[in-house]
């Protein structure tokens, strides 16, 4: 029977350590998580052992050997995330993942006389696993399952869906509401395995075709029992229920360990890892710019002006009410100054629809578009109740459907203009404020897809926090799920109202510059040049029109 195979990372500053493993996964396919009781469950399971990280079990090897004996343990020492990485590069470099075989070559040949072994190409051209093979057993009990009977990879509406392997179409469904898989393709394969690709919107082969590995075969959507676009493949082996290789029924196994990546993928990760670059970045001209919001209320005086003068700025995020003298201004004191907008609406207290939204806001879009400004973010935080979550949209793939309807009803009349989505608030799950983030941004993939750049916003209120994915590097963990997406951090700061200006300045010098180095993001937005009220100690400047350290310390940067 194959064999599952899973990384079992620490929970502490886990996103960094997924950040670290993040070619070894792309490269084998292989599962992560920090949660050593779901690692226990898997056959093949390799542990990053570093000082600490496993508090409530104490030595991870020992505890999990003592519960879950049947697992293969492969303990992999690292002092921290950049020892991982440096570790698990060179595993990529040797084409070895826990001993197990390495993604085949293509255009290689099994020995005379012998059996190419079965592999699945990768279906989609994402390369993210959104729920695994055996995941929540709480929630497919209520059909008989032991959990999670496929894989669920992502795939936004109307994107490719690949044959896995080489075969013969011998069933199709057309239908979207008879079947649990809705609109789906079953294909035979040699040796007695049958894939199955379920949720579809479209097929593009018919039952008796044959098919190779990487043709095209259908679109992806949500179809039957699906609540957000994705492509469900399910692994079967004839017999393998009987044989009591598997635990599921119909002969479902994991398919996990069959996957690998297409010959271009494993080209480019192979590439990146002699260049110790990462595997994929989206295209941007130049470095990543030095901004800050724009006065809170949409106005600015003339301290304003000095502020962004003394600061060096070269990048702002005006509001939609922000007058065309203002920009004419801002266009005087640097010529290729960077300005994009946010267009937003404060509808936490009654619901909008699209349309209304568009009807208030569209004035606003053009006036702003006929004065060259061409980057708009459509609203803001929407996770927050503040700005939408639980009364215009009640989840991330509510507020999807409604950005995607605004945008539809913009682009036309703007076609030059970059929508982006806005960036969330970081965090986890505020009863009846906020919306856990992670979970919100999963469930709006569909419109993150479809958007021209993607917003991050990063807070802080210690030194090491701003160096933590859940908070100030928030967008590496954006940067994770979408690594040829354009970013542009629409706010940061550090919102310790304890912390000293001086310091402050201090820290954004360090993350502006460290932000420089990389590529893929357009601009960071500091929160916020000024504001008649609110912000407390986060302004560049006082009402009285004192400029505080930050703007001055942001302005004596080598940069």
């Amino acid at each position: 029977m194959a064999e599952s195979h899973i990384l079992l990372l620490p929970e502490k500053d886990y996103y960094q350590w997924v950040r670290a493993a993040r070619v070894y996964v792309l490269t084998f396919g292989v599962n992560i998580t920090p949660d050593p009781v779901r690692a226990g469950r898997n056959d093949n399971v390799s542990v990053v052992i570093a000082s600490g990280a496993y508090p409530d079990q104490g030595d991870i090897l020992e505890w999990l050997a003592a519960r879950f004996p049947q697992a293969k343990l492969d303990g992999i020492q690292a002092i921290g995330p950049l020892d991982l990485e440096q570790v698990l590069l060179a595993r990529v470099e040797s084409g070895q993942r826990f001993g197990l075989p390495a993604a085949p070559d293509e255009e290689s040949a099994p020995p005379p006389g012998e059996e190419a072994p079965f592999r699945l190409r990768w279906p989609t051209d994402y390369r993210v696993i959104t729920q695994a093979f055996g995941a929540n057993p709480e929630i497919y009990s209520k059909w008989g399952l032991p959990g999670h009977e496929g894989v669920d990879i992502r795939a936004p509406m109307n994107t490719n869906v690949y044959a896995a392997a080489d075969g013969d179409v011998y069933y199709v469904m057309q239908e979207t509401d008879t079947h649990a898989y809705g609109r789906h393709i079953r294909i035979q394969h040699p040796g007695g395995y049958r894939t199955v690709y379920a949720h579809l919107a479209s097929l593009l082969v018919s039952q008796g075709n044959k098919v190779r590995a990487g043709q095209l075969i259908g679109k992806a959507d949500s179809t039957g029992n699906s609540s957000g676009s994705h492509l469900h493949l399910t692994l079967k082996k004839d017999g393998a229920t009987a044989r009591k290789e598997t635990q599921f029924q119909g002969d479902v196994i994991d398919p996990t360990p069959f996957l690998y990546w297409p010959e271009d993928e494993k080209s480019l990760t192979e590439a990146a890892v002699k260049k110790g670059a990462p595997v994929a970045q989206p295209a941007w001209q130049g470095d990543c710019l030095v901004g800050v919001n724009l006065r809170e209320d949409g106005t600015m005086q003339e301290a304003d002006f000095e502020a962004l003068q003394t600061a060096r700025v070269e990048a702002v995020k005006i509001q939609e009410n922000t007058s065309s003298s203002v920009i004419n201004r801002l266009r005087q004191l640097k010529p290729d100054m960077f300005i994009m907008a946010r267009v937003a609406l404060d509808i936490g207290s009654s619901a909008i629809t699209a349309s209304e939204w568009v009807s208030r806001m569209r004035l606003h879009v053009s006036r702003l578009y006929k004065e060259g400004v061409q980057y708009f973010e459509i609203q803001q935080s929407p996770n927050l109740h503040a700005y939408g979550w639980n009364t215009s949209w009640h989840s991330g793939g509510g507020f999807a459907r409604w950005w995607l309807d605004v945008i539809g009803m913009l682009r036309d009349s703007f076609p030059e203009v970059k929508f982006g989505f806005p960036g969330v608030s970081p965090g986890g799950q505020v009863e009846g404020q906020r919306l856990d983030a992670a979970t919100f941004l999963e469930q709006a993939d569909e419109a993150i897809h479809n958007a021209d750049w993607l917003g991050a916003n990063c807070f802080w209120s210690t030194e090491a926090e701003m160096d933590s994915v859940d908070h100030g590097a928030f967008w590496q963990a954006v940067r994770l799920r979408y690594p040829d997406k354009l970013i542009i951090i629409t706010e940061f700061g550090n919102v310790n109202v304890m912390t000293n200006l001086y310091v402050k300045g201090n820290q954004y010098v360090t993350f502006y510059e460290g932000l420089r180095r990389g590529t893929g993001i357009a601009a960071a937005f500091s929160q916020i040049l000024s504001s008649p009220k609110g912000y407390d100690n986060m302004q560049w400047r006082h009402e009285d029109g004192q400029l505080t350290r930050i703007p001055i310390q942001i302005g004596k940067r080598e940069f």
